[in-house]
């Protein structure tokens, strides 16, 4: 039964598909999470490593002033198009959890997130004849994954005086792809098959981050992450292990006036390790990417300045998993969003509206992501 799984897994490619996550996620390990919050988002992903509710780099835990914590909700509606048609998709995602705060009488603060590390929900589907003892039979297939992996990471920050600030995480990834493989045939005669298997993972991994202030408008981030690999077991019976990347970030934030904040960031991740292990199963390999943000946060009231700000911001990024050998996949998006903070700054809500785009050869898609971000500071 094991064996039929890891090929399908590995060559099913998208012909019809009822999918709650990216086409682009069915290869590999999935599509990968970014680890913003939501009023991250609504500036590209821009001040990703400056910001503490997200969790790329645990040196911005240092910003922490009080207890809070802050939940994420993603909706998502894009057109999907493929070799076999076009088709609207949506899909509802939890990207983002996070409580953090500072540690009385000392420059320290902790913080504890659980994000998306990548996605994989969707539904193949294909039709072909098959030979059954010299006669053709008409079959319909269909091949389904629900699951991914998640992020779980403690970490803590150190303010060296007023201007330095180092951090530290660990990181505890896992998660699990339940796989449904179903045929039916067309002619009565014959009964339909179905088979069920369970595709878990377990690993873990370290981040180190830096932020350097210079005065009140230049400040720069940087981030070195390992992730180790995955244990991949299915069924409960270990079938290998899987390289995950290395990550390297590094931010640049300037407030050129008091009401404007401008940000950028890169990060690489070296998923080409991941490349022999994935041809080992059969798979198209993986390959290195590449995410570029710019954005800017508007202030629009200086004596409350989490009351509405207007931010926008752009993003673009390479994927690892490609579904065509040779090609890669990328991603563009622009994003727009705002937020407020009431009962006495206690509670917050911050809004992101996402248009992206997403093409590899004859792939493609489009749609907007909506996400809601809920913060608490009791």
């Amino acid at each position: 039964m094991r064996q039929p799984f890891l090929i399908l897994l590995a060559l099913f490619v998208p012909a019809a598909l009822s999918a709650q996550s990216s086409q682009f996620g069915v290869r590999g390990l999935g599509f990968p999470g970014r680890g913003l919050a939501v009023r991250a988002m609504g500036s590209g992903g821009a001040f990703g490593l400056f910001d503490a509710e997200s969790s790329q780099n645990p040196a911005a835990l240092a910003s922490v002033t009080v207890l809070a914590s802050g939940f994420a909700i993603t909706q998502g509606f894009r057109r999907v198009e493929n070799p076999a048609g076009s088709a609207s998709v949506r899909n509802t995602r939890f990207p983002q959890l996070t409580v953090a705060g500072p540690v009385r009488t000392l420059p320290v603060a902790v913080g504890f997130s659980f994000s998306n590390y990548t996605s994989r929900d969707f539904t193949l589907a294909t039709s072909q004849t098959i030979d059954l003892r010299g006669t053709p039979v008409d079959v319909s297939d269909t091949f389904s994954s629900r699951g991914g992996l998640n992020d779980f990471r403690i970490a803590g920050s150190y303010r060296l005086g007023d201007s330095w600030a180092v951090g530290a995480g660990f990181h505890i990834i896992s998660g699990s792809n339940r796989l449904t493989s179903t045929r039916v045939f067309d002619d009565p005669g014959f009964l339909s098959s179905r088979q069920r298997a369970e595709l878990s993972y377990t690993g873990v991994g370290v981040s180190v981050g830096f932020s350097r202030l210079f005065g009140a408008k230049l400040a720069l981030s940087a981030l070195a992450r390992s992730d180790g690999h995955l244990n991949a077991d299915l069924d409960s019976t270990r079938t290998g292990t899987i390289d995950l990347p290395f990550s390297f970030g590094f931010g640049v934030r300037w407030r050129p006036v008091p009401a404007l904040d401008l940000a950028g960031q890169t990060m690489v991740r070296t998923w080409s390790g991941a490349n022999s292990d994935l041809l080992a199963m059969g798979g198209t390999g993986a390959q290195n990417t590449i995410e570029v943000a710019a954005g800017a946060e508007y202030t629009t009231d200086l004596r409350r300045p989490y009351h509405r700000p207007l931010r926008l911001g752009a993003h673009y990024a390479t994927l690892p998993f490609t579904l065509v050998m040779g090609q890669q996949g990328h991603e563009f998006g622009v994003s727009a969003g705002s937020g407020l903070r009431f009962a006495q700054q206690r509670a917050g809500l911050d809004l992101a509206i996402e248009h992206v785009w997403r093409s590899e050869g004859v792939y493609s898609e489009n749609g907007f992501l909506i996400s809601l971000g809920v913060s608490v500071r009791p």
